[in-house]
């Protein structure tokens, strides 16, 4: 993630994934803090929209 259309894209695939509550997508780490209600999401769902969006999860 190096520029803000891709921080904004990552952050958007994140948010569109259901269950998800928040998002915060951190350029400089490149890193992404993400709240979910674990009753309705997982982290599987969650990396599968950020590779849907084009990108590889750490």
């Amino acid at each position: 993630m190096e520029c803000d259309h891709c921080i904004l894209r990552v952050g958007r695939a994140i948010a569109s994934v259901r269950g998800v509550t928040e998002v915060d997508v951190n350029p400089e780490t490149k890193e992404a803090v993400v709240e979910f209600e674990e009753t309705r999401t997982d982290l599987e769902k969650i990396k599968a929209a950020v590779r849907e969006a084009g990108y590889e999860p750490l």
